[in-house]
């Protein structure tokens, strides 16, 4: 099978860091550790696994971050994955064989992976606390080598694992229990936004928005354009104000349910005004360029993951208010003087879960499929290019640099 692997190497990582200021194609080579390799298909880990046929591979933020270099060399995300890996966990894909121990029937079902490895599909008996309460996102075995019964190494979800093949190859494997099947009204460009949709979902189900009057969404890209999807699929009634550079997403947004979007100032005092004057706050000015609000909104998703967006989501986030960190963060200096002089209740958000939603249980996979096929979501505009997969630099680039292409969600396409 043909797939696209990643494994860094310190010393071309630092060269290619340089270089790629002079030439940024760089970044999707080999000297950055990208390879497009043909490999045979990765074998089942226990006989309660199953090999899958990759239809569409979605292209995250996450793995963004470490094709364009922005994790820290000595990001801790490191000890939560293993190399080299095929990377990918986005996708739709049909079950083309099944283990010993999995039923016959799942042969050619279309589904969507929910990628984590936890403990059920690592075979870890007992399951970790986490994991006995529903929350596999949080997971403690995610570093975890080679225990349990699929013996697999470190790594939060396929993708990022080397033993389980990832979506931006022909084939990879999964766990029986991490098997979606999708209903038929869902077509496969809708499908391949499961993944995002259902991480800005889990987002919305951490914070405390049935009671937020005014929220921001700090970024419009796939995960920010989902959270203001989501929050009106959810009935929410309340102001939703999106704020971004990029001018050529506000259609998108304001047809998703943002009452404004905010064109990003470059002017770091514009900003603060900017957002003073949509929520009635007031602008208290510090030294050297410094800001702060009294006031502003009751809750602030930042879909970023910038310093610079971490650090304003902080100040725009009025006393006792709630800042959820969507975005996959980089690292770098914050000031977290709001975080206890104005006692912001900051969450992470990661991944996916057994959600509590309208007194049940429920995937957060499933609950996006389930607002889709009932017409509550309707996202299907956020995938706006495919790209076969041996077109990797384009799509790369695509994806990277979205402005220059107009793009939200860039996906391969193996149909």
């Amino acid at each position: 099978m043909k797939a696209i692997f990643y494994s860094v190497n310190p010393l071309g990582w630092a060269t290619s860091k340089w270089l790629s200021y002079f030439w940024p194609g760089c970044r999707y080579s080999a000297l950055n550790g990208i390879q497009f390799k043909q490999v045979d298909p990765p074998t089942l880990p226990a006989d309660d696994w199953v090999l899958l046929r990759t239809l569409l591979g979605g292209i995250c933020g996450t793995d963004l971050a470490i094709i364009a270099q922005k994790q820290l060399p000595n990001s801790i995300l490191q000890a939560f994955g293993s190399m080299p890996m095929a990377l990918g966990h986005e996708n739709v894909a049909v079950v083309e064989k099944t283990g010993p121990a999995v039923d016959p029937s799942w042969l050619g079902t279309r589904v969507c992976v929910e990628p984590t490895l936890s403990c059920l599909p690592r075979g870890i008996e007992p399951l970790c606390p986490r994991c006995r309460a529903g929350e596999f996102g949080a997971c403690e075995n995610f570093a975890d080598n080679a225990s349990g019964s699929a013996h697999l190494p470190p790594g939060t979800s396929i993708g990022y694992n080397s033993r389980t093949g990832g979506s931006y190859g022909e084939f990879f494997v999964a766990h029986q229990s991490q098997l979606i099947p999708l209903p038929e009204t869902i077509p496969d460009e809708t499908a391949i936004l499961t993944d995002p949709l259902a991480c800005s979902l889990h987002a919305i189900l951490r914070s405390d928005y049935q009671h937020a009057q005014k929220i921001l969404v700090y970024g419009a890209g796939t995960l920010g354009l989902a959270i203001i999807a989501l929050l009106r699929s959810l009935d929410y009634s309340g102001q939703i104000d999106t704020i971004d550079r990029h001018d050529y997403l506000k259609k998108i947004a304001t047809d998703f349910g943002a009452d404004n979007f905010l064109e990003l100032p470059e002017s770091n005092q514009h900003r603060f005004e900017i957002i003073a004057a949509q929520t009635d706050a007031t602008v208290q000015y510090a030294r050297f360029g410094n800001y702060m609000l009294s006031g502003g909104y009751d809750i602030v998703f930042d879909c970023v993951g910038a310093t610079s967006s971490i650090n304003e989501s902080l100040k725009w986030t009025r006393a006792r208010g709630q800042m959820i960190m969507v975005g996959t963060g980089h690292g770098g200096k914050l000031d977290l003087t709001p975080l206890w002089f104005r006692e912001l209740d900051i969450k992470g958000a990661y991944g996916r879960q057994l959600e509590h939603y309208q007194n049940r249980r429920i995937g957060t996979y499933q609950l996006i499929h389930e607002l889709i096929a009932g017409g509550k979501l309707n996202a299907a505009n956020l995938l706006t290019h495919k790209f076969p997969l041996n077109q990797y630099r384009r799509a790369f680039d695509t994806a990277i640099n979205k402005p220059l292409h107009s793009a939200i969600k860039v996906a391969f396409d193996f149909r």
